[in-house]
């Protein structure tokens, strides 16, 4: 939210801490033009004093308990200081002063925390969709992937799924716009009875240029010197195969070979001499 909320021409100021200041809003009362009392009658200082105010704020401190980041009332001295309160007790004084003032209040309020959210959504969203472009550029992460991420970030700022039900996911080289099934290489090495491990293959496959050895932070055990090594088709390596978002970490990524390219991908690897 905005760090001030205008009600009545009157601006309310914001705590750090996300408490509103009281005296600014009894300001806003007095600037009302329907209002014929008195300031003195609208008083924070009558408001806070009253038995039902208190017994609320002894309920909220009871529920905030242990939460340094919130507190219902936070007294702010100097010269342009005050008394600032959470939302609740906003909403009780506006309700003393009077149902008309509340109910404006609470709608100013309200729209404020709207036009906060949509920030924040639109933020989240232009994060997200630059993080997808350096990942599918660095990467080389397939459209099917992008897609599944695209997804996932509509769900996560609110936005209606408005992306396409799959991607086509298919060799560098070919032409008929069709999606082609994959295998992982160990599934490739199991089928069809290549007396070589995963390990010796994907460094056969890096010698060639079609794979390449990458790194991401990592603060496991395993990790040496704070990183973790995967695998990753590299753009020459897009006509053979794919990279899937690895199903162990979302930072990862997995190879994955198009079937109709394994037989060129098996003499490959075979006739790469291993060093």
């Amino acid at each position: 939210m905005n760090n001030s909320i205008m009600i009545e021409g009157i601006s309310v100021r914001q705590h750090n801490d996300g408490n509103f200041c009281l005296n600014d809003l009894q300001r806003a009362a007095v600037a009302n033009p329907r209002e014929t009392r008195s300031s003195r009658s609208l008083e924070v200082y009558e408001f806070m004093r009253r038995v039902e105010t208190l017994t609320m704020i002894d309920l909220l401190e009871k529920e905030t308990t242990g939460n340094p980041r919130i507190a219902p009332v936070v007294t702010v001295p100097g010269r342009n200081g005050g008394t600032y309160v959470c939302k609740e007790l906003v909403y009780a004084y506006a309700m003393w002063i009077s149902p008309a003032f509340n109910l404006k209040v609470i709608r100013t309020f309200d729209a404020a925390l709207t036009k906060a959210r949509e920030a924040t959504a639109n933020d989240m969203m232009q994060a997200g969709v630059t993080l997808l472009g350096f990942m599918r550029k660095e990467l080389n992460l397939s459209n099917s992937s992008v897609l599944g991420a695209c997804q996932k970030l509509q769900m996560a700022v609110g936005l209606p799924n408005l992306s396409p039900d799959y991607a086509i996911d298919a060799p560098s080289d070919a032409v008929d716009g069709s999606s082609r099934p994959t295998m992982s290489l160990s599934t490739v090495l199991k089928q069809y009875s290549i007396p070589v491990t995963p390990v010796e293959a994907y460094k056969r496959l890096a010698r060639l240029g079609i794979v390449e050895r990458r790194t991401r932070p990592s603060t496991s055990a395993k990790a040496k010197n704070g990183e973790k090594q995967f695998w990753s088709v590299t753009s020459k390596g897009l006509q053979y195969g794919k990279n899937i978002t690895s199903p162990n970490n979302p930072r990862e990524t997995q190879p994955h070979f198009y079937e109709s390219k394994v037989q060129e991908l098996i003499r490959l690897m075979v006739t790469a001499t291993a060093a």
